[in-house]
């Protein structure tokens, strides 16, 4: 449940470049859950066999499915469409985002679509970004508890800000206890939660992105 009673909704973005996943990997999707293509990535959703329900972009690389609601953009713009596309999904009302099919082709998209996660959290919603290999997360100052579902093989925290302060890790390969952390520094990754555990993370000030990596077989 979200504020005041409101029942939380997902949104599924979709963009064009490779590594999108199929969407009954994205936590069983839900009835209520809004699929959102950005452009090219209609293309992905018809390989999946997948009707959107909004098309946001300039029709360069994908095309407006017919009769479908859409947010059209002129090709000259200052932002991406899938920037427009998180745009439309918070404007719908959405409070949890998913993106996939944002990473794999040009690295400033991919790591521009990274960047998103902030801007998501910025608009008090949750965010996550999900390839085929990777599910990737903002985190904030404060704890949090993951449980290793959907199971993956490794668990890493990579430093967003110059410094970050105040980290610790329990239920993990290799635990730390009120850590610095600094960008540019590969101290953090390549971590495992524990069988049977759930990992503890806590940060006393900056942001970071969680990364799990490598799924394990289903």
């Amino acid at each position: 449940m979200g504020e005041q009673g409101k029942v939380s909704r997902r949104a599924i973005l979709v963009g064009a470049a490779r590594g999108a996943i199929p969407l009954e990997r994205i936590a069983l999707r839900q009835p209520e859950d809004v699929v959102i293509c950005a452009d090219g990535g209609r293309n992905t959703l018809e390989a999946l066999g997948v009707r959107p329900d909004w098309y946001v972009g300039d029709n360069d690389s994908g095309g407006r499915p017919e009769g479908l609601p859409a947010m059209l953009l002129p090709p000259e713009k200052d932002v991406s469409d899938l920037e427009m596309a998180v745009s439309k999904a918070l404007e719908l009302g959405c409070t949890e985002l998913i993106l996939t099919g944002c990473t794999g082709g040009r690295l400033d998209h991919g790591l521009a679509n990274l960047g998103l996660l902030e801007q998501i959290h910025a608009r008090r919603a949750e965010g996550v970004l999900m390839d085929e290999m990777n599910e990737v997360r903002l985190l904030t100052p404060g704890r949090y508890e993951i449980e290793n579902r959907p199971a993956y093989h490794y668990i890493g925290l990579i430093p967003l800000d110059a410094k970050v302060t105040g980290v610790s890790l329990t239920g993990v390969k290799y635990p730390l206890h009120e850590a610095e952390l600094y960008r540019g520094s590969t101290l953090s990754i390549s971590n495992e939660i524990l069988p049977g555990r759930t990992a503890a993370i806590e940060i006393g000030s900056g942001c970071a992105l969680l990364i799990r990596s490598q799924p394990e077989q289903r």
